[in-house]
């Protein structure tokens, strides 16, 4: 696919593209990238195909149907082993939080502080399933 249409530089080469879209994507079909300065750049893309199920995206990309946005802990073993190839390294997708809610940090019960420990561990900086290859961005284009 990306031998046929080129190799997208910019997020405005996105509008040239086949995207997969995700159903429960707070934008819809605008997908939004942040540069290294942390400028947002939204481009409307059109999806010829959109799934609720990011196995469902991933399978459409793998099969050449066109590019998708998901998150690397459901593409990272098709991008190192270059099924899948990431497009627009300058850029990455917007964060999502994972929050941890607890009723009081005065009374926090040792099992509480214990999760709480545990989650930051995980999940702060770099999430497990980059460690190794750095990757932070989930635009991937199927391969041929």
């Amino acid at each position: 696919m990306i031998d046929r249409d080129g190799h997208p530089t910019v997020p405005a080469d996105l509008i040239t593209h086949r995207c997969i879209g995700y159903t429960y994507a707070a934008t819809g079909d605008e997908w939004q990238l942040i540069d290294g300065g942390g400028n947002t750049h939204a481009v409307r893309v059109d999806c010829h195909m959109h799934t609720n199920n990011g196995d469902t995206a991933r399978a459409a990309a793998l099969a050449g149907q066109g590019i998708i946005w998901q998150p690397t802990f459901l593409i990272g073993n098709d991008l190192r082993a270059g099924k899948l190839v990431q497009v627009l390294p300058d850029y990455r997708l917007p964060e999502i939080d994972i929050l941890a809610m607890y009723p009081s940090r005065r009374h926090l019960s040792a099992r509480v502080r214990v999760m709480i420990d545990f989650l930051v561990g995980a999940f702060g900086g770099v999430p497990p399933w980059d460690r190794g290859d750095g990757n932070e961005v989930g635009i991937a284009p199927a391969t041929p």
